[in-house]
């Protein structure tokens, strides 16, 4: 899929905007110069992009109002690269539903390896049996939507990367998985925390909607595990099957 996708650059730094283009490029992607909010919503409209590279700083507009705006309104993959180093714009950055962050200066190979993980863990959203049961509860990840059933019926909407980990969580409840499986990209640097701020938007969320009985447990040093109404998951955790990947571009 990554070899024709089409990427929306959205910089206003037009050195480094063309740098950019010309790098993915050459990587096979389609790529789409924007320099405000303004014009990527143009370009989305004409082109409906598979991926929206995304700098925060952008005069006029913040860019995390624009990747809340992205996750909110649209099916796009949302990539913040930013100058910015405090971890709070981060977590900022992954609260508004980007679906990862790179901090500029980064290498070319970095960003390409992300992007291919990004657009990798979309292709897995969009498989045909999006629809994941567990007791009461049913995750349609096709429209993000958690639905309880039941009395005290409700639902809940997650965003693209909210459902797409809760389902493996709920395909595997009670059992551990692995940050490398929830991130699908392999072994993770210790600091990135990429994965911990989405799971704990989806515990608050949970929260938040009265849906106590579903619980999310961190596994020391090895991922996170979903438990329904307070189960125990099993004291040995299974052999996982080892992560899919696709060749790069």
């Amino acid at each position: 899929m990554d070899d024709k996708a089409s990427i929306i650059v959205v910089e206003d730094d037009r050195r480094m905007g063309l740098a950019l283009q010309r790098h993915l490029t050459k990587a096979g992607y389609r790529v789409i110069l924007a320099d405000s909010g303004q014009s990527l919503r143009q370009a989305y409209r004409r082109t409906e992009a598979d991926l929206v590279l995304l700098d925060l700083n952008l005069g006029n507009e913040d860019g995390i109002d624009i990747a809340r705006e992205l996750a909110s309104t649209t099916s796009v993959a949302v990539i913040i690269i930013t100058g910015r180093l405090d971890l709070e714009d981060r977590v900022e950055g992954l609260d508004a539903g980007a679906d990862d962050y790179l901090v500029k200066p980064f290498e070319i190979d970095e960003l390409l390896a992300r992007i291919r993980a990004v657009l990798r863990r979309r292709a897995l959203d969009d498989i045909p049996a999006g629809v994941v049961e567990c007791g009461p509860f049913r995750l349609d990840t096709a429209t993000q939507i958690l639905h309880r059933n039941g009395a005290s019926a409700t639902d809940l909407t997650l965003t693209g990367t909210e459902a797409r980990l809760f389902g493996i969580l709920l395909r595997q409840h009670g059992r551990a998985v692995s940050r490398e499986r929830l991130s699908n990209r392999g072994p993770q640097d210790p600091g990135d925390r990429s994965i911990d701020v989405h799971i704990g938007n989806i515990r608050r969320k949970l929260r938040e909607a009265g849906l106590g009985e579903l619980a999310i447990s961190p596994v020391r040093g090895f991922g996170y595990r979903l438990i329904l109404n307070g189960t125990d998951a099993p004291t040995e955790t299974p052999a996982e099957p080892p992560i899919e990947t696709q060749p790069a571009p």
